[in-house]
């Protein structure tokens, strides 16, 4: 979808204009008359829910440019809701073990949030994460109910975290993949030299196998140890003592410590290449067809008439994406489509739930930035020298320059423009669907 740069208050008009049929009695008001906005998702839809303590303190608390007011829109259900004449505020505020439900308020992301996984990205450090599942469950707990109104606008945007979990785990299975095989290979190299010039070569390497294993079965073993029990077998070898020389088995270590790296490099590559890759695009498949699955059931099923799910952004655009290598950028456009192409087949026939292409949208913006009025596609606009992420990034924390209207706050989280862009995306397609 191409999408033209304009201000503010004439695209919302414009929006309300044709929805209404932009003639007849004159009349402007909305087909739909939307009492709030409930949100689920992860840090694209996070309003505050970690603005307290330190994170408040360092002016922080939403994964953009924080404003010096915090009353300012800068997330896009903060300025969907705005534009409906509603409000958008974290409905939990909490770290560690905070966790304080906010009365009246209804937009449950969080930052770190998966689908179903409670472990997201922060989660270890503190951040609640509480996933899409948890979410919905905290919202009926907060509303003595798990229904909705016909008068609700609902939105559900999630999936980023779950690219992160599964690359994250991706790597941890290729690492130990990879040791294995090295571990693996080192054992049979070493055996094999050390046994070489054994009367009885086949005798010997028995012997060295027994006692490479036996000792790394006992608890508080190290390589030196190993190694150290592989050579005492093979020396005590007929016609092998030689061996017992570190000027003889030094050789042969190292050159068993070289092929164990070579294999175990290749084997944690095939991993992460093949087997492993198609694990988290399977992931990511699941994902999606969970998420689905919980709009339909426990959002659209509970009584909602009114649901914005969004797709995926391209995730590979992002500058933390650019920084990884071809190889990782291509596995991530894969699980990135994947997702969206499951979530679009399990809303499909579902005429409560208007689907969002912000996929097709950021990567538009990417190649054609000026139609947006962006200008700038793959710089972070917080200095990451001074944070970690755009969750404490604020005025003071900025690069040097007008960043007013960058693509990205740091490597994965837009600025509050393109939160902006987005809610005008949003909008349009409200209005396409009739529903203002």
């Amino acid at each position: 979808m191409t999408y033209f740069k304009t201000t503010w208050a004439a695209l919302g008009a414009a929006i309300l204009v044709a929805a209404c049929g932009g003639g007849g009695d004159g009349n402007q008001t909305p087909r739909v008359a939307f009492t709030s906005v409930v949100s689920f998702g992860d840090s694209l839809s996070d309003v505050g829910t970690y603005r307290i303590g330190p994170i408040a303190a360092a002016g922080g608390g939403r994964f953009t440019i924080n404003p010096s007011v915090v009353t300012t829109p800068t997330v896009w259900p903060e300025f969907l809701a705005a534009q409906l004449g509603l409000t958008s505020c974290a409905a939990r505020n909490g770290y560690g073990s905070v966790n304080i439900p906010v009365s009246g308020c209804r937009n449950y992301a969080q930052g770190g949030a998966r689908v179903t996984d409670p472990v997201g990205p922060g989660h270890a450090d503190g951040a609640l994460t509480q996933p899409i599942v948890i979410q919905l469950a905290n919202y009926a707990a907060d509303n003595n109910a798990d229904t909705f109104t016909s008068k609700q606008l609902v939105t559900v945007l999630a999936g980023a975290n779950d690219i992160f979990g599964l690359t994250a785990k991706l790597a941890v299975d290729a690492a130990a993949v990879g040791t294995a095989a090295g571990n693996q290979t080192f054992a049979a190299t070493l055996v094999g030299s050390l046994a070489a010039g054994a009367a009885n070569p086949t005798t010997a390497a028995q012997a060295i196998g027994l006692a490479m294993a036996t000792e790394s079965a006992r608890v508080g073993h190290t390589d030196e140890t190993v190694v150290g029990a592989a050579v005492a077998a093979a020396a005590a070898q007929t016609g092998n003592s030689a061996v017992g020389s570190p000027a003889v088995y030094g050789p042969l270590v190292a050159a068993a410590q070289a092929a164990a790296t070579t294999a175990g490099t290749a084997a944690g590559n095939d991993y992460a290449t093949h087997a492993g890759a198609a694990a988290a695009v399977t992931g990511m498949a699941t994902a999606a067809t969970e998420l689905a699955g919980y709009v339909k059931t426990n959002i659209v099923g509970k009584g909602a008439k009114y649901v914005v799910v969004s797709n995926l952004p391209d995730v590979s655009k992002t500058p933390d994406s650019l920084d990884q290598s071809a190889s990782a950028q291509a596995l991530i456009l894969a699980m990135t489509t994947t997702f969206n192409q499951y979530l679009a087949a399990g809303l499909a026939n579902t005429p409560e739930v208007v689907l969002v292409d912000a996929f097709a949208n950021i990567q538009d913006q990417v190649l054609n930035p000026g139609r947006y009025g962006v200008t700038n596609v793959n710089t972070r606009a917080c200095d990451m020298t001074k944070v970690t992420s755009s969750l404490i990034c604020n005025a003071s924390t900025l690069i040097t320059g007008d960043t007013s209207h960058y693509l990205f706050a740091d490597g994965v989280h837009p600025t509050p423009y393109v939160h902006k862009l987005t809610a005008q995306l949003v909008l349009s397609y409200l209005a396409k669907a009739g529903w203002l």
